[in-house]
This record gives C-alpha cells, structure tokens and sequence, in this order.
C-alpha cells in the first residue's frame, strides 16, 4: 500500500508504507517529547537517586569521581570513576550509574560489573546540558549503595536541541 504525497511537495512518486509508518513514527516521538523533558525537569538529583536506589539513602564516600569541575564543551566531558571495593565473589560493585539532573535524558549511563572485572573503575564520555551536579550511585553485592557527587561548570551547552 502508498499513501500519495501532496502536490506541493514536487514528488510525483508515493510513500511506502514502511516511510509513512516511519514518518509518523517521528511525529508522535516529537508531539510527546515537551511531556517526555517536563517530568525529568519536576524530579530533582535526590529524586533520581532514591529512584535508583529503590528508596535507600546511599552512603558518601569510597567512590572517587573524577570529572572537570569547568568544562569548556559539554558535548564532551570525560569523566571516571573508581570504587573501593575488592571485587570477589563475596564482595563486589554490581553496577554504576551516572545522573546528570539538568540533562533532557537524567539517566546518562549504567555500567554493570562482576568480580572477573578485576577493578571497580570506568572511564566513560559524558554530554552535559548545562551547569549542573553529577553524580555517580553504586550498587555493592551486599546491598550497600554508595554515592559520590560533583558539581560541573559548563560553558558551552551539549543537548540544547534536546538530542
């Protein structure tokens, strides 16, 4: 099946469906998208980190976050991460997840680890929004949560199309 395409377009070939699927696809993508940022905007960074950590308060320290504290492009920012913790089977960091609040999408990255990583450390590229606080929640294998926090001056915004 084809759907036409108005004359004023200058193509005289139709769609496909797939494309007229694919265009409304988008639409829908873009007509929900101001719903999509307005409900990260209302959830503040202790929000999305009780969220995370399903309502457990996390405990500061043993998690080193390195990131610039002035960031001249937020398209880039490189960033790491580094847990004590010995990394066995008895004890361990499950997983890591990044937040960057201000960010269109708050939820930048989760990294998953088990005792055959050997460290509990990362290194990962991040884009920031804008000025804003990161911080990095860990997940230990015995149910303990940890975070570390670091507040972040960018000077030329990343994501301000929202992508």
């Amino acid at each position: 099946m084809s759907f036409p395409i108005s004359p004023r377009s200058g193509r005289s070939e139709a769609l496909s469906r797939r494309e007229a699927v694919a265009i409304a696809a988008a639409g829908l993508a873009l007509a929900t998208w101001p719903e999509m940022s307005s409900a990260a905007e209302t959830e503040t960074l202790d929000d999305l980190v009780q969220r995370v950590t399903e309502g457990t308060v996390p405990a500061e320290g043993g998690v080193r976050l390195e990131i610039p504290a002035l960031v001249e492009n937020g398209n880039s920012v490189d960033v790491r991460i580094a847990v004590d913790s010995p990394m066995t089977e008895a004890a361990h960091v499950r997983w890591i997840h990044l937040i960057a609040d201000k960010n269109p999408f708050p939820d930048m990255a989760r990294i998953h680890l088990s005792p055959r990583a050997g460290r509990a450390e990362v290194a990962i590229t991040l884009r920031l929004a804008q000025s804003q606080t990161v911080a990095a929640v860990v997940a230990h294998s015995d149910g303990r949560y940890a975070i570390a926090r670091a507040p972040v001056v960018v000077t030329l915004s990343a994501c301000i199309d929202g992508g």
